[in-house]
């Protein structure tokens, strides 16, 4: 009988540590990825950008440059009918080439929340100011990821809440998406050769000449 509690003691002390080992590397985990959203100062990456609406779904291949200070550069790599086109925000003003058009440089482009809601660092904005936000696991192929979600602000029908995919191991997002009021998702973007804080060419913001 004493042998019998001896070895259910063990177990039940195994099973306990066992389980304080794993909450605490969640809790490190969650740590790694919190600081390294909140320490990211760029970033530059390829993906692809799938737009849906009531009646269809589009998707484009892009490239995104981004500062922390606010500026930003989405460009179109694909389909051909778009590629070349791209918005640009040097920190002021907000302007648009397209070289299919005569003049090939729009100015004066009005500043969009959905526009800015495309890049991660708007995401990091709505998570850490959100009252409401949740963390999940969750695989995507064979990587391990954790998902964030957040509320965007500004009660938008078509950009209401957001979910983030983020490798567990190079801490790099994996997927984002922006989803409307009734749970839908409006724009999924899918991310490839993401780079963190690297230094990015100040002519990469700069307005090109009409």
């Amino acid at each position: 009988m004493k042998v019998f509690k001896s070895f259910i003691l063990i177990v039940f002390l195994i099973t306990v540590f066992s389980g304080c080992s794993i909450k605490k590397d969640e809790v490190s985990t969650m740590e790694k990825i919190q600081n390294q959203l909140k320490n990211m100062e760029s970033y530059q990456c390829t993906g692809t950008l799938t737009r849906i609406s009531n009646k269809s779904e589009n998707v484009y291949e892009i490239k995104q440059y981004y500062k922390s200070t606010g500026e930003y550069k989405l460009e179109m790599l694909a389909p051909e009918d778009v590629a070349g086109n791209y918005t640009v925000y040097n920190g002021e003003s907000v302007f648009q080439y397209n070289p299919r058009i005569q003049g090939k440089v729009i100015q004066g482009v009005p500043k969009s929340q959905m526009r800015n809601e495309l890049f991660l660092g708007c995401f990091i904005k709505n998570y850490f100011q959100s009252e409401d936000v949740t963390v999940e696991t969750g695989n995507m192929d064979i990587q391990k990821s954790t998902v964030l979600e957040a509320v965007i602000p500004g009660e938008n029908k078509y950009t209401a809440t957001e979910k983030l995919w983020i490798d567990e191991e190079t801490l790099k997002p994996l997927k984002l998406v922006i989803y409307d009021t009734e749970g839908k998702e409006r724009y999924i973007i899918e991310y490839k050769d993401f780079e963190y804080n690297i230094d990015i060419d100040e002519n990469i913001f700069k307005i090109p000449e009409v």
